[in-house]
């Protein structure tokens, strides 16, 4: 369920209080589109993945909570990066932990995890 927020007729806020992680590819992953998403279930056989959306504006942030047992991959958009890595390639969410992500530009992406 998302929940949004308005200032001004639009939204500056929102939040999923129930994503699902699934695919455990870039192209099969579930694509993120509130500010904070708290993951709820994933698969304990794979590595679920989760992908950051596209056309966010500089300094946009969204958060990740990973709240299942499992560690979950995070992708950037197609052909874009993490972190200065390689493009398309995900981070490591593990579980029961929280990531921040930071547009910085050309859907590229800054991020902090728990360690």
């Amino acid at each position: 369920m998302t929940t949004k927020f308005k200032s001004l007729g639009r939204d500056v806020y929102t939040i999923d209080r129930t994503v699902a992680a699934a695919g455990n590819s870039q192209a099969t992953a579930t694509g993120l589109t509130a500010v904070t998403n708290v993951v709820t279930s994933a698969t304990a056989t794979s590595a679920d993945g989760l992908r950051l959306p596209t056309d966010w504006d500089v300094g946009d942030r969204l958060y990740v909570a990973n709240t299942t047992a499992v560690a979950l991959d995070v992708f950037p958009p197609t052909g874009k990066k993490i972190n200065g890595g390689s493009d398309n390639a995900a981070i490591a969410l593990k579980a029961n932990a929280m990531g921040i992500f930071v547009a910085i530009g050309d859907d590229n992406w800054a991020a902090t995890v728990d360690a």
